[in-house]
């Protein structure tokens, strides 16, 4: 994965989904950022480069002004989660009575 190629927004549909495309080999997706990460591969282009784009970013003769970090579009369309670590949150907040946490009398 030695090629880096940089993704182009192409359009935003009226459901809030992004097109996005790479003018180098090809390669679409569709992402939907709410209310859940989601991202459609439409065509596949080239599985060897690495893929990135930005949104919002001032560009003056296909150079970038601003010197953002290389940001790659997310492989994955969910973080996994480590039960272990959220056991004693979770424990903590069915014990937590937040319905009447401002309406007890010991305040």
């Amino acid at each position: 994965m030695n090629e880096k190629h940089e993704m182009v927004l192409e359009k935003t549909h009226s459901s809030g989904a992004e097109e996005w495309n790479c003018p180098t080999c090809g390669r679409r997706m569709l992402i939907s950022w709410e209310p859940k990460f989601k991202r459609t591969v439409l065509e596949a282009g080239s599985p060897d480069a690495a893929h990135s784009g930005f949104k919002n970013v001032l560009q003056k003769e296909d150079r970038l002004l601003s010197s953002i970090a290389e940001n790659p579009l997310p492989e994955e369309t969910e973080m996994p989660i480590d039960e272990a670590r959220l056991a004693p949150w979770e424990a903590w907040l069915d014990k937590t009575n937040f319905e009447n946490l401002w309406n007890s009398e010991d305040q």
